[in-house]
């Protein structure tokens, strides 16, 4: 069966400033001689990093497996299997660009850097198997990259100083303080959430005339703000170049601007729902169709309350705003199945979305002025809590705007609601009465299907507040799995006291063979036959180990019935069950399941089963 391996590459030109990996080759090589495979795949690949001399990829050829082109967002995908001799193992990952994000012309020399050793998490499909990789390279390693082809980068966001609200629509230049001429490096507008990016060459700033001489080698930044008129907004002295943060600055550079005053005529920006919890939907959601709609960096399912966040406005255009949130069923690709249905709003938990402050101090002196209460949807109104109003399901976004006025300052931080997905669908719960450690639900007696992730399409709607029509599209996830499926009659370690429980996320049963016929509370002597269950439609790792004198201890288990959903079986020591020192041990049964709200994962299920070796 062929092997499908997904892919997301992208580049931290600084911590909060990412940027993908774009029309870049990205080329796989099978270990050859010499190499500690396990260690490299162990090892996380920030340390594993290295740039790779042509003579090198050279002598590399003939152990590529595959390579491929990223597109813009820096996604590949490439199908392996026995054409490329190729049947699941660990591979290297390297990247190849003749030019990097921004860059007009070709650098000096294309150039190829090893980013790790992957292992990927293989999951079975209907038609193969299929893994997803998501990975940032960190600004120390990519900003080396520019560096070496010349390529320099201005990533920054202009705010207003005292709401911190940001600022679309103003044009920002760039300079660099030279001792006799300062050079222009280039200019941008600010988008919707006052965003901005100039790039420019190393040629820029270096010395070109004999009038252009330069004090400090390297780009010393200063800036000016103009409004799309052209009246200036900021005006920064040249000295600024020469303060210590502005001084001799490297191929990657972030900042925050900020303007005492807001230009006039510039307006809210455009509401967008943007993420689920911390993940883009766009990027890190296999949203897109006909994609899996898990996340892209390790196939996780959403479930309970999901965050559902962007760039939340006050007001569309000039007027006061209110929004709502829409869905829609879809099946396995993301293909719809219904229509749109508003999401009421007794299906949404309390949101925070913003906070409101007043100027506001108790007495003379005060050292805290600034009073600040929550803003929230569906939450509690009181004496630190305001509440937004909701009229026929729509949300107002409330409008308070003078931090010095009896009405205060409300400041959006973004989030929209809160989603209760338990709510959304008909999940039931399996039942698994009679079921055994070492055996699968999906079999006889039991014969119960796990129950499959649901699918669906997520989107926003926004209006002016007294309009009355369906309003305007502001964001929609196309695809996204959600599981809230329950498991019901798990019997946690049957032969030593057992205990049923029910409303789990999954099911992790461990039993001990030797001890089933004496009903938990027989000795172990030569033979220690652990029985174990996993199962659930995202299934993670599994692993089983043993506490005790001289431990811990490690097992073997057998291969997945099902990879990612189905895996039982009896997992075997690996030590000599007769050496154990005669006391009491423990087995632990380890199961991750692969969930996510979007902003936090469960904890891993655990079930446990003491015996004592003779």
């Amino acid at each position: 069966m062929p092997y499908v391996f997904k892919a997301r590459l992208c580049g931290l030109i600084c911590p909060e400033c990412p940027e993908p990996l774009a029309r870049v080759k990205v080329r796989l090589y099978r270990s050859r001689e010499g190499q500690d495979v396990t260690a490299l795949a162990a090892a996380s690949p920030k340390d594993t990093f290295a740039l790779v001399s042509a003579e090198r990829a050279e002598e590399k050829a003939s152990s590529l497996i595959a390579e491929a082109e990223t597109d813009e967002q820096g996604r590949i995908e490439l199908e392996l299997g026995d054409e490329q001799k190729y049947a699941g193992e660990a591979f290297e990952l390297d990247v190849y660009l003749e030019r990097v994000p921004g860059q007009e012309k070709e650098g000096p020399s294309p150039r190829q850097f090893t980013v790790t050793t992957l292992q990927p998490a293989w999951r079975q499909a209907e038609s193969g198997f299929v893994a997803a990789w998501d990975y940032c390279l960190p600004y120390r390693h990519w900003c080396l990259i520019r560096g070496l082809f010349g390529a320099y980068t201005i990533c920054g966001r202009i705010v207003h100083c005292e709401t911190k609200r940001p600022i679309g629509g103003v044009k920002v230049f760039a300079y660099d303080r030279d001792w006799l001429q300062d050079d222009e490096l280039g200019s941008a507008m600010t988008d919707g959430a006052g965003e901005f990016r100039i790039d420019y060459p190393w040629a820029a700033f270096q010395p070109g005339t004999f009038i252009d001489i330069e004090l400090i080698g390297g780009p010393d930044l200063y800036f000016r703000v103009e409004s799309g008129g052209g009246a200036p907004l900021l005006v920064e002295s040249p000295s600024r170049g020469r303060d210590p943060d502005r001084e001799n600055v490297g191929t990657c550079f972030c900042v925050e601007l900020c303007l005492d005053e807001e230009p006039p005529g510039i307006s809210d920006p455009f509401p967008v729902f943007t993420h689920v919890g911390g993940y883009k939907y766009l990027t890190q959601i296999d949203s897109i169709p006909p994609g899996s709609g898990l996340t892209v960096a390790d196939n996780r399912a959403f479930y309970s309350w999901m965050r559902l966040n962007g760039i939340l406005s006050k007001r569309l255009n000039g007027n006061p705003m209110e929004y709502r949130f829409e869905l829609r069923t879809t099946d396995a690709t993301g293909a719809p199945t219904s229509g749109w249905t508003p999401i009421d709003p007794s299906k949404i938990a309390r949101t925070v979305i913003g906070i409101w402050e007043k100027y506001d101090p108790a007495f003379p002196g005060d050292p805290d002025p600034i009073k600040t209460k929550e803003y929230t949807v569906n939450g509690s109104p009181g004496p630190e809590e305001l509440v937004a109003t909701i009229v026929s399901g729509w949300i107002r976004v409330p409008q308070e705007s003078n931090v010095f006025g009896l009405e205060g300052y409300f400041s959006p931080n973004g989030n929209m609601i809160s989603l209760i997905s338990p709510m959304i669908a008909a999940w039931g719960a399996v039942n698994l009465t009679g079921l055994v450690a070492g055996a699968s639900a999906t079999a006889p007696p039991v014969s119960q299907a796990l129950a499959p992730d649901q699918h669906f399409s997520l989107r926003m709607r926004v209006r002016e507040v007294g309009d009355i029509g369906p309003g305007l599209s502001a964001g929609t996830c196309q695809h996204i799995a959600i599981d809230n499926t329950l498991y019901d009659n798990i019997l946690h370690h049957p032969s030593w006291m057992p205990i049923a429980q029910s409303n789990a996320l999954g099911v992790a049963m461990v039993d001990v063979d030797q001890l089933i016929a004496s009903g938990g509370c027989g000795e172990i002597a030569s033979d220690l036959d652990v029985l174990f269950t996993a199962e659930h439609p995202n299934l993670g790792a599994v692993g089983i180990s043993m506490s005790g004198p001289g431990g811990p201890y490690s097992f073997t288990l057998p291969a997945a019935a099902v990879p990612g959903q189905d895996w039982f079986g009896t997992a075997t020591p690996n030590f000599v069950v007769a050496n154990l020192q005669p006391c009491a041990y423990i087995v632990t049964l380890e199961v991750q399941l692969l969930l996510t709200t979007g902003d936090s994962i469960p904890d891993n299920l655990i079930d446990q089963i003491a015996f004592c070796k003779s």
